[in-house]
Formats: C-alpha cells, sequence, structure tokens
C-alpha cells in the first residue's frame, strides 16, 4: 500500500518531466491551468490530479467545464464574451452554458454544496441575474404527438 507522501511525490515528478513551464511553476503550490493548447499528455494529467485532489484552483478555459467531467467545489466565470467565429464577433455567454459550468460545483456524490461565481460587466449584470434567478416552467409538449411517436415506434414483424 502506497503512502500519501509517496503519492504526492509521484504526481510531482511526472508534473516535473513535462515540458510545460507553467504547469511545473504552478504546481508546487497546488495550482495548475488546462487549455486545448496543452500537450494531450499534460492535459490528461492535469485532470487527474485534480480530480485526485492534488492542485487544488484549476484555471481553464470553458471548453474544461463543457467537455470534461471534472467536479469541484467553486467555480469562477470570469468574463461573459465567448468568441463567435460563425459571426466573427464575440458574443454573450448563453445561460444554458452559464449553468452548465456551474453544474460542475457541488456535485453531491463529492461536496454537500458548490458555489458559482460569475464576474461581468456592469452593463451584464442585471441580464445574468434575471436569468439565473427567473423560474420558467418547463412544460412538455409530448403529450399532444403522442399518437405520433407512438406510431413512429411501431413496426410490423
Amino acid at each position: 500500500m502506497r503512502t500519501a507522501s509517496a503519492i504526492v511525490y509521484k504526481s510531482a515528478s511526472n508534473v516535473q518531466r513535462s515540458r510545460n513551464k507553467q504547469l511545473r511553476e504552478l504546481f508546487p503550490d497546488g495550482f495548475s491551468i488546462h487549455h486545448a493548447g496543452m500537450l494531450r499528455q499534460d492535459r490528461s494529467l492535469v485532470e487527474n490530479l485534480f480530480s485526485q485532489g492534488h492542485i487544488k484552483v484549476l484555471v481553464c478555459t470553458a471548453t474544461l467545464a463543457w467537455g470534461v467531467n471534472l467536479p469541484a467545489h467553486a467555480v469562477i466565470i470570469k468574463g461573459t464574451q465567448i468568441y463567435d467565429a460563425k459571426r466573427g464577433s464575440f458574443v454573450d455567454l448563453g445561460i444554458l452554458d452559464v449553468m452548465q459550468i456551474f453544474g460542475r460545483a457541488g456535485r453531491p456524490q463529492f461536496d454537500k454544496f458548490g458555489e458559482g461565481t460569475i464576474i461581468t460587466t456592469h452593463d451584464k449584470l442585471s441580464h445574468y441575474l434575471t436569468l439565473l434567478t427567473q423560474q420558467n416552467p418547463i412544460e412538455s409538449q409530448f403529450l399532444e404527438s403522442l399518437s405520433d411517436n407512438l406510431n413512429a415506434e411501431y413496426h410490423l414483424p
């Protein structure tokens, strides 16, 4: 059985073998970075070390929050403008994206609660407050087309 200090030592030696200078410099203080410009092996290393608790603060692009299942206690969204290549300009981060990113905080199997913080410009503050606090009922339209859906699933032998 390996001791906790042996596991931390192995993790630190894995980080020190990385060619990523920022990764090597930040890790001893419990910090790290994660973005698409990193080598895949470095991104995987960071993901593993964060999930094991060896990295306490992870600064990453929204891509990590959207696509990788790494729970956190607190999530901070710094800035609500993202670049939309189709439009060729910056656009506001949508509420579904905000909720997806905030959903990383406080997963029931890991934490009793989570915290989400959004940092935006003053002119967007009321917009995001309204979106986050407004309760819109979700109503299914499935029953209106139930017969069509059932017929689509029925197959003759």
